[in-house]
């Protein structure tokens, strides 16, 4: 069985997105070797996460669709742990997946009720440059109504949701308001082209059950079948 796992490792001094109220990670050992009260050379350590931070899942409540009620905490399962369609294109910076990239490289699979992870290899290749979140790739509109129109539950990509200095986010808007869920910042694509996955396969995103939560942190593991 091949397995290949798609997470940003979160580590302080991370990429952040560049706007002042993004919080950055914070790792800290409550009790460790030296203060354990029992003696047992015990470490437990909190860590300060900000939601969207690395690799994560939004919900439709990131942007107030479904009366902010479809949260985090209440995504389908069937919908984190699906067969997945890939589809990996070779994309120039600030370049659209269009629905055409889409549809070719989805040709003769059934595309409903399954999830579409989408690569160009940027994450891979551009985390933690000067222009990271400036110069990506990203969905185009039509994509992301196409993605509505077949009936696909969640889409997972390691490139920016939408064009980047867009602040009307047409793509999020377009995918959360069908509750479309975006699986944001995906990485290590080069296991999938190594390992050589197939084009369908089954995507676990162990995403952390925050109650009320519009997004949060996950895992993500892709699985052959």
């Amino acid at each position: 069985m091949k397995v290949a796992d798609l997470t940003l490792t979160i580590y302080e001094g991370m990429p952040c997105f560049p706007v002042k109220w993004y919080i950055k990670p914070k790792f800290d050992d409550i009790l460790h070797v030296d203060n354990d009260p029992s003696g047992s050379h015990r470490y437990a350590s909190q860590a300060l996460l900000f939601n969207h931070g690395g690799t994560h899942l939004d919900s439709p409540k990131h942007f107030n669709y479904f009366d902010a009620k479809k949260t985090i905490d209440l995504v389908p399962v069937d919908t984190l742990v699906n067969d997945t369609i890939w589809v990996h294109l070779e994309k120039k910076d600030l370049e659209p997946i269009t629905a055409d990239d889409l549809i070719k490289g989805t040709e003769g699979i059934a595309v409903k009720g399954k999830n579409l992870l989408a690569t160009t290899g940027y994450t891979d290749t551009r985390w933690g440059t000067d222009n990271y979140f400036q110069a990506s790739p990203y969905l185009g509109v039509d994509a992301a109504e196409w993605i509505v129109k077949e009936g696909i539950k969640m889409v997972a990509i390691d490139f920016q949701t939408d064009k980047p200095g867009d602040a009307a986010f047409p793509v999020h808007n377009t995918l959360l308001s069908h509750e479309v869920y975006i699986l944001e910042y995906i990485n290590n694509v080069h296991e999938l082209l190594d390992k050589k996955f197939p084009r369908e396969f089954i995507l676990s995103v162990g995403v952390l059950k925050l109650k009320g939560c519009e997004a949060a942190t996950a895992r993500v593991f892709a699985i052959e079948k």
